[in-house]
């Protein structure tokens, strides 16, 4: 009922203008924020007064000084809030485990989106700094962090791109071209979460919680249930806030744009994600880059692209801030080893991909010896092994699975004598027989590979898109009845097939 109520009253509103659009939009998401757990919504205000007032002071300052002191401040107060509520606890427990402290400590409950709001108010505070950005109102600041779209999970959003569509003029009452556009990119977002990500994560589920218990088969199986998972619903999830937004007559970026068609993982990182990249990229490692460069010159050394291909080079001014970028990716993830695993992992496979491109350029002949879906292949096998770590309970829990996927543990129990299928529930029991589920997860990854992504369905790609090849070309959305019929079945489905307790993967970071 949230949503029609808050498209109804965001156009009875309209007539009443801006302030009134604005004011219905902010309300409307802290409701939405407010009823998962209302304790946290003093948090999410408090944060959100703190950092505007913040601003306020980093515009305004008497001198650049006085400024710089202001940011700092502020961006020590968003981070020790972020590690108080996901970090703190579990370290401290880390400890308790391996005796440097006398107790455990109970976690304390994480408050949804408290990544996403933090950094993205860390950035607003900085492009202020760099007068990037210009200070705003309440009003529309308000909108800005909280409007509902993306509160949760993202997108990572810069002021630039939503406070112009805020301005007197722009924006205004409902339209039937974006309630189309909107209803239809969230139904095929919700149908990949519901349809696809839910029905093979069971599964993943049961594999990951009991990795010492899977053979090979069934490990393989897991793993693959598990990318399958994660790639359509964080896909399905970035398609609804889209569509969500849309709704409103508001652009988001997009986020997700084909990650498992990359031939490195380079490409990878600009498809996967893509505004958590641009934020790592922006706000950590081109500052890194900077910072090195400027060492190395203060010291009478070479900053050229042919000085990173001798090997001190490489390692200060390529490996280090890509080892230091992804480490604090990892971080941000989560407070786990694990996830540093996974970020520190991803940072090798990125340095060694810069190296791969650094001493053999574009037209280099070993490039004529490794055709495209090798590429794609042997980039989507790297990005598994992280994915281990990503969903894994713990380091060793990974590390054991990395091994059974690469034989190290011999063939083990077949797939059909895991025991823990029997555990999978009635909606998902197909993926307790290996030739269903086989189909499923075959199924799925043909319209990973085979399929155009959801913006180009919609026509909603940018002018600097790259097409990749596709087998069903001429797939593209129309308001017409064939198109209307076909997300009213969907509909259907998702509503016979939706949990009560789903949930969408990135809502714990």
């Amino acid at each position: 009922m949230f949503l029609p109520i808050a498209l109804i009253g965001y156009q009875l509103l309209s007539r009443f203008g801006r302030p009134a659009l604005l004011f219905w939009l902010t309300a409307s998401s802290l409701f939405f924020y407010g009823y998962w757990n209302p304790i946290y919504l003093l948090l999410l205000c408090g944060s959100m007064l703190m950092n505007f007032l913040v601003s306020t002071r980093v515009e305004e300052g008497r001198s650049e000084n006085s400024r710089s002191r202001w940011l700092i401040s502020g961006i020590v107060v968003n981070l020790s809030l972020l590690v108080y509520y996901k970090y703190l606890f579990p370290m401290l427990n880390f400890l308790h485990a391996h005796g440097a402290v006398p107790r455990g400590f109970a976690n304390v409950i994480l408050p949804l989106g408290i990544s996403f709001f933090t950094f993205t108010q860390i950035a607003y505070l900085i492009d202020v700094r760099q007068n990037i950005a210009k200070k705003q109102g309440l009003l529309p600041y308000s909108v800005f962090v909280t409007v509902f779209p993306h509160l949760i999970a993202g997108p990572i959003i810069h002021p630039r791109e939503l406070m112009p569509q805020l301005e007197e003029g722009r924006i205004g009452g409902l339209r039937s071209d974006n309630l189309a556009l909107g209803v239809t990119w969230f139904m095929l977002g919700l149908g990949k979460k519901v349809l696809i990500a839910d029905r093979v994560a069971p599964l993943a589920d049961a594999m990951f919680g009991h990795v010492h218990a899977a053979g090979f088969t069934t490990t393989w199986m897991g793993i693959l249930s598990y990318a399958v998972q994660l790639y359509f619903d964080f896909s399905g999830y970035s398609d609804m806030a889209l569509g969500l937004a849309k709704m409103f007559g508001l652009d988001f970026p997009v986020n997700f744009n084909s990650p498992f068609k990359s031939q490195s993982v380079i490409e990878f990182w600009t498809r996967w994600h893509m505004t958590l990249s641009r934020y790592l990229n922006e706000y950590l490692y081109t500052p890194i880059v900077r910072q090195v460069n400027g060492w190395r010159m203060d010291a009478g050394k070479k900053v050229s692209k042919k000085a990173q291909t001798t090997p001190e080079g490489f390692a200060s001014m390529v490996a280090f801030p890509l080892m230091t970028t992804m480490f604090l990716a990892g971080v941000w993830h989560g407070a786990g080893l694990q996830y540093l695993v996974f970020g520190l992992l991803h940072g090798f496979y990125l340095t060694v991909n810069h190296a791969w491109r650094l001493w053999t350029p574009r037209g280099h002949r070993l490039h004529q010896l490794v055709p495209a879906p090798v590429m794609i292949l042997l980039t989507f096998v790297c990005v598994l092994v992280g994915m281990v770590f990503f969903r894994a309970a713990n380091v060793g829990d990974g590390c054991y699975v990395v091994g059974t996927m690469f034989g190290l543990h011999g063939a083990g129990t077949a797939y059909a004598g895991f025991p823990y299928l029997s555990e999978l529930p009635a909606i998902s029991k197909f993926m307790g027989n290996l030739k269903p589920a086989t189909l499923a997860i075959g199924f799925a990854l043909l319209i990973v590979w085979g399929a155009p992504n959801t913006q180009e369905i919609l026509g909603q790609t940018d002018k600097d898109h790259v097409w990749l090849p596709t087998l069903l070309p001429r797939l593209k959305w129309r308001v017409n009845a064939v198109w209307s019929l076909g997300i009213t079945a969907m509909f259907v489905a998702v509503i016979l097939l939706l949990d009560a307790t789903t949930r969408f993967l990135y809502f714990q970071f």
